[in-house]
């Protein structure tokens, strides 16, 4: 039976660095369940979402009936497709790059073979400095603060790599030197800095799988002498087929944690690696360490510094999108609520007023948070207003609106929309629903829930929307939201669902629009409890009064 290849990926998310990852087995699921082989922290994803499968000798993926659907290189998977090298797959705000864009130039990679090792210390046993100094002597003092010098100054993470790789070249005389970090599984490499002496010396290095968990789970600094005199080491032939000597490995450690290795070492060169020199590469592991993780936090921090400056930014923006008080209509009482979860929402309401005095009215939620979303529900906004003008019926409505926003948004963006139009004189209400959260309407003594809906907005520009109509009698209420409601959760986990709001708006009727508003956000609030809202709230609300 042939063993499947290592799926070589990167995987992309909003506000988030690049993720570069190796995975193994004939099958790698994926999804928001933590025993997924990749969970993946996407709301929009299922709990088992969709899977990669080696089969007939090539990797292939398969959507697993998921609700919002798996693309590959922008077409919905409808079947098992084959991966090759460069495909993008997208998963609800995720993106999967296969192949090529993971390869880091040079390779640091793991195979099984079983290498002895001459010295293995465990990273706590290595001594401060000063026993540093008294093991290897002045010379390793020399070296180690001459190092900590050069890392005073702050330098971009893009560079540090680099440069920590070039100073312990010249500090050690390797014939190479790794700095390699590991992916979230600790049995990988994600991203490789190397120098070689020679260029005739090859940039590929292999690690046994043995000597990664000594590194990493054991955290010991490793180091192996003159192979071909080592029975023991002359069995592995990821060491003996590259020619080495001799070599050292030490983990790159920050707290508890192992961040990658740094690697070192001696091909042709006849050099015996001793216990000082051991400890020595140990400190410096430290000091890098250190410093590497120094930066990564004071660029996190200022790039978390211009976000938050960019977010505020676009709350302002966004916020004079959404109305800043409802239209007021004889005999009728409109009114909305935004809640958003971050700075900026994908959710979005509005009312137009037309000259004979209808109203038009729409409530929007676009897949995603963040900015994606606010910018997807920046153009519906636009949409909305420039197509009113022509007077259109809802179903007219919708079908601009998509065909508009359609060529232009990812395949992984849709908006789901209920757009409506209000003729006050009778009280009948004209709407058409793409793919929204069923809205309610509020009667004497019982609930109608508006359940007919169309293709979602956004993803095929011939999508086909029909008009429906519903009259509000006096005191009746139509009663609209995103699946912000419908989702919360409580503490233990539990969503709301749809059928609890239907049983409690029965007890509304009657109530104006601004009072059935305040009473829905307070049953959701009490039923989440302490448990924090995980998506947008939007509520939107026309009564008719009583009299």
């Amino acid at each position: 039976m042939i063993k499947p290849p290592v799926l070589k990926l990167t995987l992309r998310q909003p506000n988030s660095e690049a993720a570069r990852m190796t995975l193994e087995g004939e099958k790698i699921t994926m999804g928001r369940s933590a025993d997924c082989t990749l969970p993946i922290r996407d709301r929009f994803l299922s709990r088992h979402h969709a899977e990669f499968l080696f089969q007939n000798g090539a990797w292939h993926i398969h959507d697993c009936g998921s609700a919002n659907g798996t693309f590959l290189n922008g077409t919905r998977l409808e079947s098992i497709e084959r991966l090759r090298e460069g495909d993008i797959v997208m998963l609800g705000d995720s993106e999967l790059q296969i192949g090529g864009a993971v390869e880091s130039t040079p390779r640091f990679s793991v195979d099984d073979s079983n290498s002895g090792l001459s010295i293995a210390i465990p990273i706590k046993q290595i001594g401060d400095i000063t026993d540093t100094h008294r093991e290897a002597g002045a010379e390793g003092l020399r070296i180690l603060n001459r190092l900590a010098m050069e890392l005073i100054e702050d330098r971009p993470m893009s560079e540090l790599f680099d440069f920590i790789v070039e100073r312990v070249m010249h500090l050690m005389s390797p014939s190479r030197c790794a700095l390699a970090l590991l992916n979230p599984d600790s049995k990988s490499f994600q991203s490789v800095y190397m120098r070689c002496r020679s260029d005739s010396d090859s940039q590929d290095l292999t690690i046994s799988r043995t000597l990664l968990e000594e590194v990493v789970v054991k955290k010991n600094v490793l180091s192996f002498n003159d192979v071909s005199q080592n029975e023991n080491l002359a069995m592995a032939k990821s060491i003996i087929g590259q020619s080495i000597r001799s070599a050292l490995c030490a983990p790159l450690i920050v707290g508890d944690s192992v961040l990658g290795v740094l690697y070192l070492d001696y091909l042709l060169t006849q050099r015996t690696i001793t216990e000082p020199d051991v400890r020595l590469v140990a400190q410096i592991s430290r000091v890098a360490a250190a410093k590497l993780e120094t930066t990564r936090l004071r660029e996190e921090s200022h790039i978390k510094a211009k976000m938050e400056e960019e977010l505020r930014t676009a709350y302002v923006i966004q916020s004079r999108l959404l109305p800043s008080r409802p239209p007021e209509v004889e005999g009728y009482r409109l009114a909305g609520v935004n809640r958003p979860v971050r700075t900026v929402s994908g959710d979005y309401y509005d009312f137009v007023v037309r000259p004979d005095g209808r109203i038009y009215f729409i409530i929007g939620d676009v897949s995603g948070k963040g900015i994606t979303a606010a910018l997807v529900m920046a153009s519906l906004a636009t949409a909305f207003g420039i197509f009113t003008k022509d007077d259109p019926t809802p179903a007219g409505l919708l079908r601009s609106i998509n065909q508009t926003l359609a060529p232009k948004t990812a395949p992984s963006k849709f908006v789901t929309v209920f757009a409506g139009m209000l003729d006050p004189k009778t009280g009948v209400v004209n709407f058409a629903n793409a793919g929204h959260t069923p809205p309610l309407v509020l009667r004497a003594g019982t609930v109608d829930v508006l359940d007919t809906t169309d293709m979602v907005v956004g993803l095929f520009p011939q999508a086909q929307y029909r008009d429906q109509s519903t009259r509000l009698g006096p005191g009746d209420a139509l009663l609209m939201f995103t699946d912000g409601v419908i989702e919360a959760e409580n503490p233990t986990g539990d969503e709301m669902g749809h059928a609890p709001v239907c049983v409690a708006a029965a007890r509304w009727h009657a109530q104006d629009a601004a009072t059935v508003i305040d009473r829905l956000e307070k049953f959701v609030l009490d039923f989440t409890a302490s448990t924090p809202l995980g998506d947008d709230l939007t509520i939107l609300a026309l009564s008719r009064s009583s009299s």
